[in-house]
């Protein structure tokens, strides 16, 4: 285990590891090498990288690491789905989650340890914030789950749904986006990458002026500001007028279209009136609309609506033109799928030291 945080490769641009090469007095070529050996060969150490000479990856061993990251263990369900715990060089651990749908295989990644946006009904702000995680640490998530991959399957979408708020650790998002798609890097195309926000205004905005054709999730769950600022606290600073305008925006200067989840909760927001309601929200947003029916949380005691409740609510979104899609549970008995993910074992030491409040 990590005891200081030492700079990953991981972590950096190609215009980086040439300057770092041509410092060191390596051709800058060299840098090309060092990453192929990592997003190509899944190299996670330096001595595999059997092309360098023992002398200069002595000399990267000094100062930087291939790797920061250590996976703790995976579970898998039956579905395909697998979640990865992984250990930080600072003892806080991580998950992210591989979905399989066909030849569609996703990472879905984390943006912080923790969560400060508080949720009603997410597990992974129970235990607060505690930090954002640096560009390597996001990238080698996804790393892990392509090196986990059997030999004719590949990595094709990445999702920024894990734990955290991606917006609120905006620099080191974009940054690690960018490696996923460069050349050089992953080579995941940018429209193949989706990153959710609950809608922090700010970060829409800086992100339609990157120039990378990224999708946006935003997390409405409510076609009001009473019912949302319920169940999303953050939502009394933000405004549901707010988030829409910013979504206006978002395609208006992208042309990609905004995907807007919807968590169905019973007796909160699932009702004829509520579908109504956010169908009148969404009136003239080029959009469509994730439903997903409320995943268990013990702490939230929250219930999905009855199939019938559900298939009304998509059937009213579908009558006013919305385009509707009921997303699949995945990973849902293995505390996996949407708005379970949390520190499990961290969860179980403060239990222990009787910390843990229901």
């Amino acid at each position: 285990m990590y005891k200081t945080e030492i700079r990953s490769i991981t972590g950096m641009s190609l215009s980086e590891l040439e300057a770092i090469c041509t410092s060191i007095g390596e051709p800058a070529y060299r840098a090309k090498q060092i990453l192929s050996w990592i997003y190509d060969k899944g190299a996670t150490a330096f001595d595999e990288m059997s092309n360098l000479s023992k002398d200069f990856r002595k000399q990267l061993e000094d100062t930087y690491q291939a790797f920061q990251t250590k996976i703790d263990t995976i579970t898998q369900t039956a579905d395909g789905t697998e979640k990865f715990l992984i250990h930080l060089f600072d003892e806080n651990v991580i998950e992210c989650v591989l979905l399989k749908e066909g030849r569609k295989i996703t990472a879905c990644v984390s943006t912080q340890v923790g969560c400060a946006m508080a949720c009603r009904f997410c597990a992974s702000g129970v235990l607060g914030f505690e930090r954002n995680l640096t560009a390597g640490e996001i990238v080698e998530q996804a790393l892990h789950v392509k090196n986990h991959l059997q030999p004719d399957e590949r990595l094709t979408n990445i999702v920024f749904m894990g734990i955290g708020e991606p917006l609120k650790n905006y620099d080191n998002v974009v940054k690690s986006v960018r490696i996923m798609n460069a050349e050089w890097g992953l080579g995941i195309g940018a429209r193949h990458i989706t990153i959710s926000t609950v809608g922090i205004i700010d970060g829409m905005h800086r992100l339609a002026q990157e120039g990378i054709q990224v999708n946006l999730a935003i997390s409405l769950h409510a076609p009001n500001d009473i019912t949302r600022s319920k169940i999303i606290p953050s939502n009394k600073k933000i405004g549901i007028d707010n988030i829409i305008a910013a979504a206006r925006e978002y395609f208006k200067t992208t042309r990609r279209d905004i995907s807007f989840e919807y968590i169905l909760i019973d007796e909160v927001n699932a009702s004829k009136q509520d579908a109504e309601s956010l169908a009148r929200l969404l009136k003239g947003v080029q959009c469509n609309v994730n439903l997903l029916p409320v995943n268990p949380v013990e702490e939230f005691h929250l219930k999905p609506p009855s199939q019938g409740t559900i298939e009304m609510f998509c059937k009213i979104l579908e009558k006013h033109g919305l385009v509707v899609t009921l997303r699949k549970k995945k990973g849902d008995n293995i505390s996996a799928a949407c708005g379970q993910l949390r520190l499990q074992r961290h969860k179980i030491l403060w239990k222990k030291e009787n910390l843990f409040v229901k």
